[in-house]
């Protein structure tokens, strides 16, 4: 969302966070790509804290270490596509009496103003009109994106000193909905759930963009620590039973299901919380349907969490399926890709998604 050059380049994705780097490089391959290489890297704690990077010269080895170490081909290009913390950022979607473009621009900054708790020299923004279907062109949408210069030139430095040249930094959500919406475009809204390592974040996307995000402190490494606590196991003992029984659903008096019932739950209502928002403040766009949801997307380290996609959609009473982060790279879309399958691929959703900009610039 936030280039720095103009010319048409092409990069990989580096999706960064907390705990690890992934990255994922695509090459074109008739009308569509093929996975070139990929990688992912451990990072230390204590490198990167809440986002926040903590330990400069530690982290500049661990991104030279994760490109160098690719598997599949080199990566010869220094371009890259960088996600930023979700947490740190802000989407919002603003609707705009129609006007000319050159009036837009200031407009956004009237906008961000009045919605965005920072002033304008505080932050790096970034903006795109959405195409209204034919006939219904009374208003603009306009998405904009917003991330606080004090968070994004800490990150820019460190990739410098890496070697690597990020023209895009972008927010992780529009990433997300851009590997796993077809084509971009969908005809009813559609729930997004990325259960990954630290949290889990939420992706409302409508018509042919992201209406709302959010995000919940429920995630890979707090469902290890409550199953560890409950059962009086150690953590090793826990993430193993977790991933070799799963949720064990259909067993509610078992012990997995009562330990981290209270806390599903929760998240389930929060959830519901946050649909019931979206539909109350959020008028579906001119390309939808209807603006109910009925369909969730599940992605993220944690999406194959067994017995995680039966129970969210009981709970929300919603169709639940596993993300497949390559339909919109391959033409025809395979289950598994060598090397990299579905149940690992989905932890990668975010890279697809930053791998697929860096050629669409």
């Amino acid at each position: 969302m936030f280039n720095f050059l103009n010319q048409k380049i092409q990069g990989f994705g580096i999706d960064l966070s907390d705990l690890s780097v992934k990255i994922v490089n695509l090459k074109k391959n008739g009308g569509g790509f093929s996975l070139a290489s990929f990688g992912r890297q451990e990072i230390p704690a204590g490198l990167i804290e809440e986002g926040e990077i903590k330990k400069e010269e530690e982290l500049i080895k661990v991104l030279k270490k994760a490109v160098s170490e690719a598997k599949g081909e080199p990566i010869k290009t220094d371009y890259c596509v960088v996600s930023l913390p979700e947490t740190e950022s802000f989407v919002r979607l603003v609707h705009l009496p129609m006007m000319v473009k050159e009036e837009v621009a200031e407009a956004i900054k009237w906008e961000i103003e009045a919605n965005i708790p920072m002033a304008l020299p505080e932050i790096y923004y970034d903006w795109h009109i959405i195409d209204s279907a034919e006939g219904k062109k009374d208003h603009m949408d306009i998405l904009i994106g917003v991330l606080p210069k004090k968070t994004v030139d800490p990150y820019l430095s460190v990739l410098k000193k890496a070697g690597l040249k990020p023209f895009i930094f972008e927010i992780e959500s529009l990433a997300i909905a851009r590997a796993l919406i077809p084509s971009g475009c969908c005809d009813q809204p559609i729930l997004i759930v990325d259960f990954g390592a630290k949290k889990t974040s939420l992706v409302i996307f409508s018509g042919k963009t992201v209406y709302f995000t959010a995000s919940l402190p429920i995630s890979n490494t707090s469902i290890i620590s409550i199953l560890s606590e409950k059962l009086n196991i150690s953590l090793a003992e826990a993430k193993k039973i977790k991933i070799e029984q799963g949720l064990d659903y259909k067993n509610p008096t078992g012990p997995v299901m009562q330990a981290l019932g209270p806390a599903l739950n929760e998240m389930a209502e929060k959830i519901k919380a946050y649909m019931d928002y979206y539909q109350e403040h959020c008028p579906p766009s001119s390309e939808v349907q209807s603006s109910a949801i009925n369909q969730i997307i599940l992605c993220g380290g944690g999406a194959n969490f067994e017995g995680l996609l039966e129970f969210l959609s009981a709970k929300l009473n919603l169709t639940a399926s596993l993300g497949n982060p390559w339909i919109n790279v391959f033409k025809e879309v395979p289950r598994n890709i060598p090397g990299l399958p579905l149940s690992e691929a989905s932890s990668f959703t975010t890279a697809i998604g930053l791998a697929i900009r860096g050629w669409q610039e």
